[in-house]
């Protein structure tokens, strides 16, 4: 439960600071700690909450019109994806979460050089759709929206504001319909446990204030992706252990 905690913790001030990064650093170390069904609807029910009290403090600059054109074709991804993960024994869907962690980062991180595209209505449903089959296999979808953010060159103030009610919905939705396809997927933690992680979210997103008039946002996803890489290569190695 250390690890779950400390991992939250972290997760919250890099949600804070670059408004992105928070499933991609606790998702790792939460599927080591719970298995990958239980781990991912933990993910989303503490990435729901931070997004949620991210967007009391930047609702102002959210753009609503590209949060309409990605939902939507987020749901239908998540729905593919529950069914398709609900099928498979706990080893093996740890080794495809990591491997879906592993080539999400792989893409987030040579993203830079990617030339420009415009966000129209099919780059951002297609992105969606993208990021809600990630979201629901390995709590992940955020990846995609990273990339978004970099080949279009989408204002970070704006991106990082418009993620958050993004985050609220899709989180909702991916921990409705992984527990509805397989109810075994609710994490079974005790009460001391809920108050450890909301404790350590606190703290993440009061750390994370601070921390967000002295980091740039360049350095925070930096070490997002750093900490990200290495949990995702532990739960690989976790998994393939169990096979």
């Amino acid at each position: 439960m250390t690890l779950v905690v400390g991992s939250v913790m972290l997760g919250a001030v890099l949600q804070r600071v670059s408004g992105i990064g928070f499933a991609m650093v606790v998702a790792p170390f939460v599927v080591i700690a719970l298995g990958p069904a239980q781990g991912v609807v933990l993910v989303q029910l503490c990435g729901l909450t931070a997004a949620a009290l991210v967007l009391v403090r930047v609702a102002r600059d959210v753009d609503w019109t590209a949060y309409l054109r990605l939902v939507p074709a987020s749901v239908v991804g998540i729905a593919v994806g529950s069914v398709a993960v609900s099928r498979l024994p706990e080893a093996p869907a740890q080794v495809v979460t990591a491997g879906v962690l592993l080539v999400s980062l792989a893409v987030a991180t040579l993203a830079g050089g990617a030339r420009q595209v415009a966000r129209g209505p099919f780059v951002m449903a297609t992105v969606g759709a993208s990021a809600g089959v990630m979201t629901s296999l390995a709590g992940v979808g955020g990846v995609a929206l990273s990339v978004l953010g970099r080949v279009t060159q989408w204002e970070h103030r704006a991106f990082a504001a418009t993620l958050q009610p993004y985050f609220l919905t899709i989180s909702a939705v991916t921990v409705v319909a992984r527990v509805l396809t397989d109810p075994r997927a609710w994490p079974p933690l005790p009460a001391a446990a809920w108050w450890a992680i909301a404790a350590a979210m606190a703290a993440g997103l009061a750390l994370g204030e601070v921390a967000a008039r002295r980091l740039s946002s360049r350095s925070a996803s930096r070490a997002m992706l750093a900490i990200a890489w290495a949990g995702a290569l532990l739960t690989l190695v976790d998994g393939l252990a169990g096979l």
